[in-house]
Order: structure tokens, then sequence, then C-alpha cells
């Protein structure tokens, strides 16, 4: 696969989990659906037989969106006029735009708090960090929000070590390590980067023999990074500490993204080609499972018990029991037409 500089429909699907304590379990109750063809977010009520409760408008051609539980806030990347919209998800207001560097992709957001000084006035100001690739500027841009989410400031960015051209795409945090990790478009590197010093501290080249990852994932229980690339039907695993791939896992055809749950570990690679999920034991490294979806699976969101596979083939999301490996039930996508091309659609729980 090679990322082109045109407008592709690409949806992004944000499922929001309620949280709750004590007895009975929390359920997930809202889908976010970013919609790069009308520059909306489709909010989807889970518990209300699937109906649509609200359409947000943000940026131009939004790519990518995350959520941070601590001040409740999604993070939308708008590729097309390099800026991420802040949602406030109790209201589903747009409470803030943002200016990123050139062709956005991917965000992440560490919902620890920190404490830093903004400027010589304001001191010891408790925030939490956002970030968000540059494809063209090979960077991860840091933005600074406040930790009730009312402001929302670019930070810098990380540079990484790559050769000019379209490269970092795509990111997974280990926030305990304070560590990212970045896989690149167009190459075969996973870029580390200390989040702390907010420097690249090192590199794991030939991933595998070719270029073009564009999905990954990491155990922060085992310290080990999954990487995915749709030309290559195996997964290359890099240990964080030795910073070497210390294996390839076989999965299904056109593997196109892998999210990891580090408390089961276990890892969910949809295989775009094959119109399956491959689970994998992250503690052996080994599939123990695949398991039949929807048409042209492209990305999973976890949350409680359940993986959210989107099919952008059939415009459906397939839920599936990760206690069973089973898929239990099926969500057509209101108003959203089936997409054979370039999809890159990403999905995310909480």
């Amino acid at each position: 696969m090679r990322i082109k500089l045109k407008d592709i429909v690409l949806i992004v699907i944000v499922g929001l989990l309620i949280a709750g304590f004590g007895a009975g379990h929390a359920f997930a109750a809202n889908l976010y659906v970013v919609n790069n063809s009308n520059n909306t977010v489709t909010v989807i009520d889970t518990t209300q037989h699937n109906a649509v409760i609200e359409t947000i408008v943000v940026g131009a051609s939004p790519t990518g969106i995350a959520y941070n539980p601590t001040n409740k806030k999604a993070y939308v990347v708008n590729r097309g006029d390099n800026t991420v919209t802040v949602i406030d998800t109790l209201t589903n207001a747009v409470s803030g735009t943002v200016p990123v560097n050139p062709y956005a992709w991917y965000v992440a957001t560490d919902p620890i708090t920190h404490n830093i000084d903004l400027n010589e006035w304001v001191k010891d100001l408790p925030v939490n960090y956002v970030y968000v690739t540059s494809a063209v500027n090979n960077s991860v841009d840091i933005l600074i929000t406040t930790f009730d989410g009312l402001l929302t400031l670019p930070g810098g960015s990380i540079k990484t070590d790559l050769p000019p051209g379209i490269g970092a795409f795509n990111l997974a945090l280990d926030v305990a390590r304070q560590e990212a990790y970045v896989v690149n478009c167009h190459n075969n590197i996973l870029s580390i980067l200390d989040l702390k010093s907010k420097a690249m501290v090192a590199k794991v080249e030939d991933l595998d023999d070719t270029d073009g990852f564009i999905g990954v994932g990491v155990d922060t229980g085992f310290g080990k990074v999954y990487t995915v690339n749709d030309m290559i039907d195996v997964v290359p695993v890099v240990d964080v500490e030795t910073r070497k791939v210390t294996g390839k896992i076989k999965v299904g055809k056109t593997p196109f993204n892998v999210i990891v749950d580090s408390f089961t570990h276990r890892a969910y690679v949809a295989n775009r080609g094959s119109n399956t999920v491959s689970v994998i034991d992250t503690a052996k490294d080994t599939v123990e499972a695949t398991v039949k979806v929807g048409s042209e699976p492209v990305s999973v969101a976890l949350a409680d018990g359940m993986a959210y596979v989107a099919n952008c083939g059939d415009s459906t999301i397939s839920v599936m029991d990760t206690a069973t490996n089973t898929v239990v039930d099926t969500i057509v996508l209101p108003g959203v037409k089936p997409f054979r091309g370039l999809c890159h659609w990403s999905i995310a729980a909480f």
C-alpha cells in the first residue's frame, strides 16, 4: 500500500465506554463515527437500537480520533486543514480547534495528569498530553490540554529520524514507560520516542523486507510492540528493551491494523484480505483463534469484553465476544455506503 495525497472516504469510529464500578459492568453506549467525505462526526447510541443522536461538524477531511477519559474529551485529527477538533463528549459540542503539522493521520492520548510550568506566570499547571502523527513532517505533534479539557494548546513536536518524504503514520503509547512507538508508511522502521525528553531515542530497522507499515499496538505488560503492514501476512514483534525483532506471527491476508489488550494479553489483527480477525496470545506470540467477520475489516476496538470490528466493505461493525472469540452481533452503519477503494478506517473504544 502507498498513501496518496488525495481525498478518500475514511471513517473513524470511537466507542465510548461509560465507566461503571461496583455491581455489574460498564457498557459501550456511544459510537463516534468520523465521516471524511462530509467533515462530520456522527454519534450513535448503541443502547437505543443504534440510533443517530448527534452530528458534529469538525474540520476538513477528518481521519483519526482518540478519547481521554480524564477530561472526557475526544480529539479528531483533520488531515485536510491540519487541525485537531476537540469535542466535549458530555455535551457533544466542539470546545476548541488546534493547529498541527501537515498531513496528520492518527492521534493518541495520555490520560495521566502531568504538572508543568506553562509560562512565567502559570506554574505547576495540571495537564494531559495528546500526540498526533504528521506524515509529511515526519514528527509527532504534542498538544497540551488542561485536566478539565477547557484549554488545548500546541506544545511543540518530536522529530523522527527518517528519510525525507511521507513517514510517521500511526502510533501507540506506553504511558507507564512514557514511550511512543511510531510506524512509518513509506519505510520499514519503528521509531521509539521518549515522551519525557521529547526526543527519538531508538529505531528498529528492517521490521520486514518491505516498507509501508500502517498499524501498531503495544502489550505494556510484556513490553512487546506488534506492527502491521498490509503487503505482508505476518506481524513482526519488537521487544522494547532489546529494540529488536523477536518474531513474526503468521496472520490472515492483507492485515490492516492491530490493537492489544495488555490486561488479557491478546492482540487483535484485522485481516482485510481474508475477512477475518486473528487473535494472538501475546504471552506465546501464537494465533489462538481466527474469527470470520464482515467484508474487508480494517480495524478493531475493545470495550467491556467485546471487540468491535470495522468492516469497510459492507459498512458494518462486527461485535465479537472476546471470551469465546465469536461474533454475537452486527451493527449496520446508518447512511454510510460501502467503500472498496483506499479505505482507511480506524476504530477505538473506551
